[in-house]
């Protein structure tokens, strides 16, 4: 038991010296690309920019902000604006949001545990000094039972790209699940997962795992 209470104060003792490291954040992100048969996007192919949804406000503050970080995944794959928008090759729709999808309420039973410790030099009652001493201890027996609801939405990208005949040349969608609502954090990492999909097809969804605004591996 002591051995175990030592290994308990031990790791909290390391957390205190070590501090806070920051951690970085994981998103689970779902791919999913079709290109029309035969399609090269070629070098220095004008395009304008879009929203699919009839409810974006192409004019809002947060559309202008998600569309630069579109413009610049668009720049690396050879795209490029024209000086007006009727003289693009392609029009570039899209759209971006978020769906509740799940909630579901956990019960959690945690035990009421204290330890500690103490140390000291006693002395007897003419004032002679012994060896020093330590003792741990500790208290449990009860335990806690609390309820935890958790808010998972789907947040979602779609890129559609058509020609001036209004022809679909490619589409990505993009999509993941957790409970955070934040767009301007979440919208930005998954074009950047879109990015390599674009004009290219995938059989099925693909699996990603991503962190920080960066794809690490397929599952």
């Amino acid at each position: 038991m002591r051995k175990f209470i030592l290994s308990i104060i031990s790791t909290i003792a390391l957390i205190i010296t070590t501090g806070c490291s920051p951690i970085t954040a994981k998103y689970r992100v779902t791919v999913d690309a079709i290109t029309a048969p035969n399609l090269i996007i070629k070098e220095h192919t004008s395009y304008s920019i879009e929203p699919l949804g009839k409810d974006t406000d192409k004019n809002s503050l947060e559309y202008q902000r998600l569309t630069t970080k579109l413009v610049e995944i668009l720049g690396s794959k050879g795209y490029i604006q024209p000086y007006a928008s009727h003289l693009a090759q392609q029009t570039i729709y899209f759209d971006y949001g978020i769906e509740k999808t799940q909630e579901k309420t956990e019960t959690y039973i945690e035990p009421d545990i204290t330890i500690g410790m103490s140390w000291g030099f006693p002395y007897d009652y003419y004032g002679r000094h012994y060896h020093p001493y330590n003792n741990f201890w500790y208290g449990g027996g009860y335990s806690t039972m609390y309820r935890k609801t958790y808010t998972y939405y789907n947040r979602y990208v779609t890129l559609l790209a058509k020609d001036q005949s209004n022809k679909e040349l490619w589409r990505v969608d993009v999509s993941s699940i957790g409970e955070s609502k934040n767009l301007r954090k979440i919208v930005p990492m998954l074009l950047e997962a879109a990015a390599d999909y674009i004009g290219k097809n995938t059989e099925e969804p693909v699996k990603l795992i991503m962190k920080e605004n960066k794809v690490n591996y397929k599952r």
